[in-house]
């Protein structure tokens, strides 16, 4: 449902789309997941501490009552926090906004509960933030030519043995470790995501 400024929000059938939306929907809790999750956060636990953990969430969703899944797409004005609501870190976010604020039209929006930017025309995911980790950008071909590795990257590291990979929401896609990067690639990524579908 478009925003009064007239936003068409996240473009659920538009296949560049389809990447991001499998990305980051939000998985959910199980045993196993949680298990997995403890013992990778956890290395030095025993497997009876690591399962009373395990044993304590799915207890406590259980009680409930349990937040209801976040929409794939609604407008940053039904957030009741827009910095504390949204399960990344807020100098995260100000990062986000302020790369919004360089852009010829106000892209800020709300993806599956987390900040994006969205283009406002043809509503394709370009930027998402990403926890406490930063924020990923879809990045059109010629920046992604001479981007490095480094600058980039399609994985990160988290603690320990832990992973952040975001090739699973397709080629394009890659974590930007600066916000002076982050500048200078966004309004390409904008104007990339403003192409009308192939």
């Amino acid at each position: 449902m478009p925003d009064p400024a007239g936003h068409r929000g996240v473009a659920e059938h538009d296949p560049r789309n389809s990447g991001p939306i499998g990305a980051f929907r939000p998985k959910p809790v199980t045993e196993e997941g949680t298990r997995a999750l403890f013992s990778r956060l956890l290395p030095r636990a025993s497997a009876a501490d690591v399962e009373a953990r395990v044993q304590r969430v799915m207890a406590q969703i259980a009680a409930g009552p349990i937040k209801p899944p976040s929409p794939l797409s609604q407008p940053l004005a039904e957030v009741a926090d827009p910095y504390y609501g949204l399960g990344t870190h807020p100098d995260i976010i100000d990062v986000m906004w302020r790369l919004d604020a360089s852009l010829p039209q106000s892209c800020r929006w709300v993806f599956w509960g987390g900040p994006a930017l969205v283009h406002p025309d043809t509503g394709i995911v370009f930027v998402v933030g990403y926890g406490t980790i930063g924020f990923v950008m879809r990045l059109p071909p010629a920046v992604l030519a001479e981007a490095s590795a480094e600058q980039a990257p399609v994985t990160v590291p988290g603690t320990g043995k832990q992973v952040f990979d975001i090739s699973g929401a397709g080629p394009e896609w890659r974590f930007i470790r600066s916000e002076a990067t982050g500048q200078k690639w966004c309004r390409a990524a904008y104007d990339f995501a403003g192409e009308p579908a192939p």
